[in-house]
Formats: C-alpha cells, sequence, structure tokens
C-alpha cells in the first residue's frame, strides 16, 4: 500500500479518489515485478534500490532508444511538414493547406515517443520520472530560448492589447496549456491570431498533455489491451472533433480531446506488429497513394473543418509512410535535403512565428495590401532558418544530449527558468509601458454591455436597455453595438433605447451570410440561428408599443462579397437554402424587407451607415504611431485613403443606395463630416474614433455622435 499512499500525499489521488486504488496497485505491482526481474541477482528490490534503478543513466538510455539510429525518411517528413508551415505562415500562395503540416507532427510524434514507451515498458526499463525529464531536456531548453527572446523583443513590436494577449501566452507557454490560453483569445472581438507571437506553442501544449496521459495509461494497461485502447481514444477523439466543430470550431481546433485521434493515429502505428522483412500487401498498396495525398493536401485549400476530412487523409498517409519504410526514401538527394530541414524542425518550428507576428504587428497596410512585400516574407524565411540552425547547435542539441541529471534538480531547473523568462518579460513591458492605457481605450466596444452581443434569440434584458420602456431601438450586428455608446449618452434624457445585436448577423429577415472558409463558426447552423435571431427582434417590435423609431446598422460586406461569403435564404415558409449568386440583390431584398415589417408594425426607421474603412487597423496604427514602435505600409498620420475608402465600400454603399431608392429610408453617412482633402480623420479633439479596422472606439463613438448631434439626425430621418 505504499505506493498508494504516496499517490495520496503527493496529491495525485485525493481520498475521494479511492475507487483509483486498484489501477494504483496495479501499477505498482507491474513496476515491482519489472524491477525484481532486472534485478533478479541482486535479491530482492527494495524502494531504495527502485529508485535507484529506474533514475541510473543506462535506463534511461533503453527508455530513449539510441538516437545516433535516425530513420531519414521520419526526418524528411519533418522537414517537408516544417517547411509547408513555414511557407504558409509567410502567406506563399502555393501553400493554401500549409497548416496540414502540424497534423504530420502529430502522427510522427505519437510514432516515435509511443514506440519509445512501448520498448521501455517491454525491456521492464521504463520509468516515468526519466520519461520526463528527456521530454523536458528535448523540448524546454530551445523553447525557453524562444520565449525569452520574444518576451524581450515584444515591447518594441507590440501594441498595448497585443502586448496583454502576448503575456497571457507567455504565462499558457511556460506552463504547457498555450492551446487554453489561445482558445480564451480566439472570439469576435480579440486580436487578430496572425498577431499572437506565441500561437504556435498550442500544439507543443496539446503533445505534452498527450504524453502526460500516455505513458501512464500504457504502463497500467495489460499489454493485450493497448491497440484496442488506442483505437478507442482515435474513435472518440474524432467523434467529439466532428461533433463539436459544428458548435465551436475554436474549440474543435485548441482542445486534447478533439485532436488527441491524431498523435492517437501516430501511437497505434507504433503498436502494430508488423514482421521484419517484406511489408504486408495493403501496406504495399497504400504506399503511393499515401505519397500523393501528402504531396497535394497541403498545396490546395481545405474543404470542410479543420481538422476534418483533409488532416484525417493526411495523417493516414502520414503513417502509411513512416510504417512502409520504403527503400526509395533512404537514399535520395531530395530525402537528404528535406532531412536537413527535419534535424532543425523543432528550432525552425520555434523561431519563426515570432518573427512573422512582429512583422505583422508592424505592416497596417489597406485592404489590397494587407500583407509585407513578398521581399520582406522572404527575408523572414531565410532569417529562421539561420536561427533555428543557430538555435539547435548552441542549446537544442548540447543540452538534449547532456549526462542525465537529478530528476528534481532538472524540474526545480526549469521552474526557475520559467520565473526568469516571466520575471524579465514582465519587466521589459513594464520599462516600455506607455503612461496612457491604450488597451483599454481600444477594448471591445460591445455597446451598452457585454451580454447585448447575443449568440441566441432577442430578449430585452436589463443590461440592454436604458429605459423600462425604451423609444428607441438599435438592431443589426457589432457596426449597430458601437453606435450604442454615444446613442445612449446622448438620449439619457430622452426615452431610453434598447440593443439588439449579434456579431456579424445584419438586420435581414430572412437573409443570412454563410462564410466560404469551412474553418469558421460562421457556417449554416450559426446562420440558422441568424435568421431566427433577426424574427425574435421583429417579433418583440410588433409586441412592444413604446418603441418609435428603429435604427438598422451592418457592415454589410459579408452580405454582397460572393468570394468569400454565401447566402442562406428563406424564402415565405419554405426551408432555407444555399444561394451562391445575386448577392447583392438578395442584400437589398433582405434590408426592404426588414424596413416593410418595421413599418407595418408603426414604427419609424433609419439606416446608419458604417464608418469610413480602408482595411487599416485604424485603432492599432494610431497608438502604433503616439508611442513611436513602428508603422508600415500605412497613410501619414494613419488616416484612411478615401479613394480607398470609395473603392473598396464601393459596393457596399452601392446596396445602401439601392435600398434608399426602393423603400425611401434615409442612411446616414459619416464621410461628409469626416472626409476631406483626399483624406478621412480617424480621430477628434484628440481622441482615437476607431479601435480596430472599421469599429468605433467606447470615448469615438462618444465623440463623433455628439460633434454631428447623432440623435437629432436620426429622430429627423426617420421615417
Amino acid at each position: 500500500m505504499s505506493f498508494l499512499k504516496r499517490f495520496l500525499a503527493l496529491g495525485v489521488l485525493s481520498e475521494n479518489e479511492s475507487y483509483l486504488a486498484p489501477l494504483i496497485l496495479s501499477c505498482q505491482l507491474r513496476l515491482q515485478l519489472t524491477t525484481m526481474g532486472s534485478r533478479s541477482s541482486r535479491g530482492a528490490a527494495s524502494p531504495a534500490r527502485i529508485q535507484r534503478t529506474v533514475l541510473s543513466s543506462s535506463s534511461l538510455h533503453n527508455v530513449i532508444g539510441d538516437d545516433h539510429k535516425i530513420r531519414a525518411d521520419i526526418q524528411a517528413l519533418r522537414g517537408f511538414a516544417v517547411l509547408v508551415v513555414l511557407f504558409y505562415h509567410a502567406n506563399i500562395g502555393f501553400t493554401r493547406g500549409g497548416f496540414l503540416g502540424v497534423d504530420v507532427f502529430f502522427v510522427i510524434s505519437g510514432f516515435l515517443i509511443t514506440g519509445l514507451i512501448r520498448d521501455g515498458i517491454q525491456g521492464g526499463t521504463f520509468n516515468l520520472w526519466a520519461f520526463y525529464v528527456r521530454r523536458a531536456k528535448r523540448l524546454l531548453p530551445a523553447a525557453y530560448a524562444t520565449f525569452l527572446g520574444a518576451a524581450l523583443l515584444a515591447p518594441f513590436f507590440l501594441a498595448s492589447s497585443e502586448m496583454r494577449d502576448f503575456q497571457r501566452q507567455l504565462v499558457g507557454s511556460l506552463t504547457f496549456t498555450a492551446n487554453f490560453s489561445l482558445l480564451r483569445q480566439s472570439g469576435y472581438f480579440e486580436g487578430a491570431s496572425e498577431l499572437k507571437p506565441l500561437l504556435h506553442i498550442w500544439s507543443l501544449a496539446i503533445e505534452e498533455q498527450y504524453y502526460f496521459l500516455l505513458p501512464i495509461t500504457l504502463y497500467c494497461l495489460p499489454r493485450r489491451f493497448w491497440k484496442m485502447a488506442t483505437m478507442t481514444v482515435i474513435v472518440a477523439s474524432l467523434t467529439f472533433c466532428w461533433l463539436l466543430a459544428q458548435k465551436n470550431q475554436a474549440a474543435a481546433f485548441y482542445l486534447l480531446p478533439t485532436r488527441a485521434w491524431e498523435l492517437g493515429i501516430g501511437s497505434y502505428g507504433a503498436l502494430l506488429s508488423l514482421k521484419n522483412g517484406s511489408p504486408p500487401r495493403w501496406l504495399k498498396s497504400a504506399f503511393w497513394p499515401a505519397v500523393v495525398c501528402l504531396l497535394v493536401l497541403p498545396f490546395v485549400p481545405a474543404f470542410g473543418h479543420h481538422p476534418g476530412v483533409n488532416a484525417l487523409a493526411i495523417c493516414v498517409a502520414t503513417l502509411v509512410i513512416i510504417l512502409r519504410r520504403h527503400p526509395l526514401l533512404a537514399a535520395s538527394r531530395f530525402i537528404g535535403a528535406m532531412g536537413k530541414f527535419g534535424d532543425i524542425s523543432y528550432s525552425l518550428y520555434l523561431v519563426h512565428w515570432p518573427l512573422f507576428a512582429f512583422l505583422n504587428n508592424s505592416w497596417l497596410g489597406e485592404a489590397g495590401s494587407e500583407h509585407p512585400p513578398f521581399v520582406w516574407r522572404a527575408g523572414l524565411l531565410l532569417l529562421s532558418i539561420a536561427l533555428a540552425v543557430v538555435l539547435n547547435r548552441t542549446i537544442e542539441k548540447p543540452l538534449r544530449f547532456m549526462p542525465l541529471a537529478n530528476p528534481l534538480k532538472v524540474f526545480a531547473t526549469s521552474l526557475a527558468a520559467s520565473l526568469v523568462v516571466l520575471l524579465l518579460s514582465r519587466a521589459a513591458s513594464f520599462a516600455t509601458a506607455p503612461t496612457i492605457d491604450y488597451a483599454e481605450l481600444r477594448r471591445a466596444n460591445h455597446g451598452l454591455s457585454e451580454k447585448c452581443e447575443f449568440t441566441a434569440n432577442f430578449k430585452p434584458i436589463p443590461q440592454c436597455r436604458t429605459a423600462d420602456k425604451p423609444e428607441m431601438m438599435v438592431w443589426g450586428d457589432s457596426y449597430a453595438m458601437h453606435l450604442l455608446g454615444g446613442i445612449a449618452r446622448a438620449d439619457m434624457n430622452a426615452g431610453g433605447v434598447v440593443q439588439a445585436t449579434r456579431s456579424a448577423c445584419g438586420p435581414m429577415i430572412g437573409v443570412a451570410p454563410v462564410f466560404k472558409e469551412d474553418n469558421t463558426a460562421y457556417d449554416v447552423s450559426w446562420a440558422r440561428n441568424c435568421i431566427a435571431f433577426n424574427d425574435s427582434v421583429l417579433a418583440y417590435l410588433q409586441t412592444t408599443s413604446s418603441i418609435k423609431t428603429v435604427v438598422l446598422s451592418s457592415l454589410l460586406s459579408q452580405y454582397i462579397d460572393p468570394t468569400q461569403y454565401q447566402l442562406l435564404v428563406r424564402k415565405d415558409a419554405n426551408e432555407p437554402y444555399l444561394l451562391e449568386g445575386e448577392q447583392q440583390a438578395r442584400a437589398v431584398e433582405g434590408l426592404k424587407a426588414t424596413i416593410d415589417a418595421v413599418r407595418a408594425a408603426g414604427k419609424k426607421i433609419v439606416i446608419i451607415a458604417p464608418p469610413p474603412q480602408s482595411g487599416l487597423d485604424i485603432g492599432r496604427c494610431s497608438e502604433r504611431l503616439q508611442r513611436g514602435l513602428p508603422v508600415l505600409g500605412a497613410m501619414t498620420g494613419c488616416q484612411i485613403s478615401q479613394a480607398s475608402y470609395e473603392r473598396t465600400r464601393k459596393p457596399v454603399l452601392g446596396v445602401l443606395g439601392a435600398v434608399s431608392s426602393a423603400a425611401d429610408i434615409a442612411v446616414i453617412r459619416f464621410d461628409p463630416f469626416l472626409c476631406h482633402s483626399g483624406g478621412c480623420d480617424t480621430s477628434a479633439d484628440g481622441i482615437a474614433l476607431y479601435r480596430d479596422t472599421g469599429h468605433l472606439s467606447i470615448e469615438g463613438s462618444v465623440t463623433i455622435a455628439k460633434k454631428i448631434g447623432l440623435v437629432d439626425l436620426i429622430k429627423a430621418q426617420a421615417r
């Protein structure tokens, strides 16, 4: 029972979890029998002898295998995987599915690490502490060097909101919980993923969470159940992934339970009993299709959710190639070249993304020039490779092959290093912190409350109205939300306002956008809910006599851009269906249907157009300009080019003009007040009007509403 007591004492097993005792005792018995067998010539195995045995250097060698016998085909796969990821992150156009390189890494990792655990257990030399020490030596030195470098550079490249997010990413990276940190930063109003320097660490977090559970599971399970248990995990994880992706795409992407199947495929391959010599016929037949799959999928657009069909196909293909061990993959110049990149793949994966993220933060181009010039991106590719070579040769390899130290010292050193990186990051951030809280100024503008970003049907909850019987309603997407601060402030002594808003869901009866990009949450299911939300808003209007005036507002781009969106349209009582073309006409019809229904309910109505925008992240640009951070690609003073605004927003302005004529409705636009001499102002009275590319900041909403008398305009022009 001493083994069980140690679990209780260490907090691994609580008193309330005593039902796990048989499993723990099984592990204890297996450990004792293994040790006694390997030391039978020395008599009974005492706890002290067990401890000495499992921590000996020869034991560690048996656990990790012979690192000098490296398979050329697997190194080539590593090299190929890291290169397609690198090209994808550099926005090199031909790698549309380059993110699949991470899925290849998962399979390789699952295959190799499971094989090491299997050999250790079967050889009677496996020790959990030695395994974790091995993982720490393999991963942490290069990772800590990357984290430290990113932490010291971040204050000179990141604006306040991005710096705040980075600090949370750093904590997640140091604790290998980055996937959870990034999941919390994946909402509609959160920062763009390309601005997060430690975004790529999510995959390392997934791996380490998997390897925290895998060795314990294999050690405690009888060997005859290994393959069955692994296949069960694969099927359960894949099923859960598919189900969760329908409701929460970000969670399906970032969480271990929905990604474990990819590592599990590699693990299952390691547990297969394939005889030496000629491979089975099925493996021979599957090899060349697998090679084609591997070489094609990273270069074509993905279809369906990710992880999904493409990920499953490339994971299976990777395993087939690994198991086949084809002679052609052991002796060719191409394989040798890929193997060179495989040798530095871990360091290259670590160092490349912070560089691109810092460049993305500094680049503030308008629509049509969203990405830095190709020459700059190509230069960062070469710099990433050079830094990876240095990191690999000076830190990763030397520390990886150092003699085994005492596990407690290894973990103590790791903890100390984590604290040092974190403290240096905070010190650098504090030393360069601005006196103005820009993150607060650029905070998300939800309107009256965060609770007014509805995800279900509309309800007039107290947080989303300024009076018990409001006389005005603001209805639309996030471009309606950002009006509420100014309207509510100006209308404080009037009849009150109620907010009916849902992100990306414009105020159109029977019409909703569907994003063509499959890896988003805005799919057909979301579109149906958007239509239902607008139905619920209309139902409220029809039964609420206090509402006299309705304000509609939406970005509208999601309804009229056929390159990125489809429309889900409901006609009469028929089931909604997808419609590819005639989107501008459908958008006009949807808005007119709303206008007619609101007027039929006895309300006046007016439309407020989105403020001028051109794709430039104005909020970030303004802060960077004021703080002296690098600003590349933006117009002088972070102004909006009027010509660019009119060009990029021409379809939206056209729809608004058509609706105005067809429904005899006034459209209030901000550009007559903001645009002059070829540019559009982005600040007034020293206040930044925008928080991002097009949304007004909270203070900006109040400022512009006051300057142009927005509430008076609404009352005067509503009809």
